[in-house]
């Protein structure tokens, strides 16, 4: 039986992703041992290394993935997902890192790949039109134990992370975070959103363990699942969305795929012309509260 269009596009989107995946976010082996677990300095030092450096350089977290809704368990293939996370971290006395970040994704269209711009819900039967997220600048605090709830945050209603531990196999290294959260905005019209995410970096043990390595190159898994968009107007509508991308750690914008930064420029010049600039005034706020 021939393919439809929409199963030709599931499956070409995911055969994309999985090529992706291969080659630059392995999940760890069956024979995979947890390492340092009594040792949760170790397991941030790792994070830190693998994730982003130990000095406050750019690094960048570039992905590429699919976004899905789910509703009674069933799985639909929406649209497609291009991340790029700009962070930088800065020890602490306490043993802590801040870091400085912001991030940009955008959704495309499955079939072309271009920046989506309107999007025919299949859920509703409603075109919507295509809102993309930039989150920050903002400041995050990474500890032994996860992500630290940020400071101040008050439209956090619940915050919860878990960091590690490494999981060695050879000279493979992987440590995984996860975060959830339920976030709600002031404005009483404003939708609540639950979100939850998981991260993996895999890298080399022995990068990892070297002390003349600051930054140690990874690859990055990652999966999360979320309320519906508000720009999908779903209303009552029930279910849920899970994203899956694959990627790995830079530390130039120019390394960035063209296809992303053309997006970029497109919907957030002024963010992606000089990142180092956009993060300049929570870097102050850091070395200022760091003294």
């Amino acid at each position: 039986m021939p393919l439809t269009r929409r199963q030709l596009l599931r499956t070409t989107a995911g055969m994309a992703l999985a090529a992706v995946e291969a080659g630059l976010a392995q999940e760890p082996p069956a024979g995979a041992q947890s390492a340092d677990r009594d040792d949760p300095v170790d397991a941030l030092t790792a994070y830190v290394k693998l994730g982003a450096a130990l000095d406050d350089r750019l690094t960048i977290w570039w992905m590429d993935g699919l976004r899905y809704g789910v509703v009674d368990q069933r799985s639909e293939l929406m649209y497609g997902m291009k991340v790029a996370l700009f962070q930088r971290f800065f020890a602490q006395t306490d043993g802590t890192y801040k870091l400085a970040m912001f991030e940009l994704t955008y959704y495309t269209d499955l079939n072309t790949g271009e920046l989506l711009e309107e999007y025919e819900n299949p859920y509703t039967g409603i075109v919507n039109r295509v809102q993309h997220v930039r989150l920050g600048p903002d400041i995050r605090q990474a500890t032994a134990s996860g992500n630290a709830r940020p400071e101040n945050d008050t439209n956090l209603s619940y915050f919860y992370s878990r960091l590690g531990p490494p999981l060695v196999h050879g000279d493979q290294m992987w440590i995984s975070t996860d975060v959830q959260a339920g976030i709600k905005f002031p404005s009483p019209k404003a939708p609540k959103i639950r979100l939850n995410h998981y991260l993996t970096l895999h890298g080399q043990k022995s990068a990892v363990e070297d002390q003349a390595v600051l930054s140690a190159p990874a690859s990055l898994g990652f999966h999360n699942i979320l309320t519906w968009e508000p720009w999908m107007r779903m209303g009552d509508h029930r279910g849920e969305m899970m994203s899956r991308a694959a990627g790995r750690k830079l530390e130039r914008v120019d390394e960035l795929p063209a296809d992303y930064l053309a997006m970029a420029h497109r919907v957030h010049p002024t963010y992606i012309a000089d990142p180092l600039a956009t993060l300049d005034r929570r870097v102050a706020e850091i070395k200022e509260s760091t003294g």
